[in-house]
């Protein structure tokens, strides 16, 4: 049974001192038995925040040094004012400024990276290191955890994993390699409800057969237009009526997890602040 949600909030706009201008300001009500995890549509990089009802918040990658700015207002946006770990997922998103700042603003207590990822990680950071390989698990709760799917180290692949949360799952794949898909489609993958589709160029994509595999009932995309994607992946999302979000399209998109259901929230950046033109 789909249990999909969709949403349009719109925002009340209050007046930020951080980067003088006005900041669409969002609280997403994460109470007990919840979770919520916000796709951020910064212009570079795969940037997530989990959402704990304890309060406290994980990132998935960081996003450059050089757009920080961007991830801030979102931090902003979302009154993100701490951050317990970083997820790494892949050599791509390793930058080692903002990783530095990320834990000296907010006492970041661990970052969690695939074994074949540690190598690559700056060695000033290596006391807070935390890797896993795959069929390991990490615990944020003890109702939520994180499952390393695959671990791969060659060219297009990345750290892939599972977030299981009563009875949904959601999937955040970062490799999009022949030999990463032969590893995933021997997974067991049927019960996930959502997955973050990796894009590495417009030439490769998520082929039909790991799309079946998988059979998401919403599949998220770091891309701004449906234009910039494979059109054989389009005509399979298409085709298995799978709902599809863009973060350059939709802006913020967030889940929001509870025992029985989840709803995708949608906060168009009406502001433009920052506009991706591709």
């Amino acid at each position: 049974m789909r249990v999909i949600l969709s949403a349009m909030l719109s925002f009340l706009l209050v007046h930020s001192t951080a980067y003088g201008m006005k900041i669409p300001r969002v609280d997403l009500h994460v109470s007990q038995e919840e979770y919520a995890i916000s796709f951020l549509p910064v212009q570079n990089g795969e940037v997530a925040v989990l959402h704990l009802a304890s309060g406290d918040h994980y990132m998935i990658n960081t996003g450059p040094f050089k757009d920080r700015n961007q991830l801030y207002y979102y931090f902003n946006q979302l009154h993100i004012n701490n951050i317990k770990g970083l997820v790494i997922t892949e050599k791509s998103e390793v930058d080692e400024r903002m990783m530095a700042e990320l834990v000296k603003r907010f006492s970041i207590e661990e970052i969690v990276v695939g074994k074949c990822l540690a190598p690559s990680m700056p060695k000033q950071l290596s006391p807070i290191i935390h890797t896993i390989q795959e069929d390991q698990t990490y615990q944020f709760t003890d109702e939520l955890a994180m499952r390393a799917i695959h671990d791969g180290n060659e060219k297009r692949e990345g750290l892939d994993f599972s977030i299981t949360f009563f009875h949904h799952r959601f999937l955040w794949l970062s490799s999009q390699s022949p030999h990463s898909e032969g590893v995933l489609l021997t997974k067991p993958l049927k019960n996930v409800n959502i997955v973050k589709v990796p894009v590495h160029s417009k030439s490769e994509s998520m082929s039909h057969r790991l799309l079946e595999h998988v059979d998401p009932q919403t599949a998220i995309l770091y891309r701004s237009k449906e234009k910039l994607l494979n059109g054989d992946m389009l005509e399979a999302i298409n085709e298995a009526w799978i709902d599809l979000y863009l973060t350059g399209q939709h802006g913020l998109i967030a889940v929001k997890f509870n025992k029985r259901n989840y709803e995708v929230l949608t906060f168009d950046q009406e502001d433009g602040v920052f506009k991706d033109e591709g």
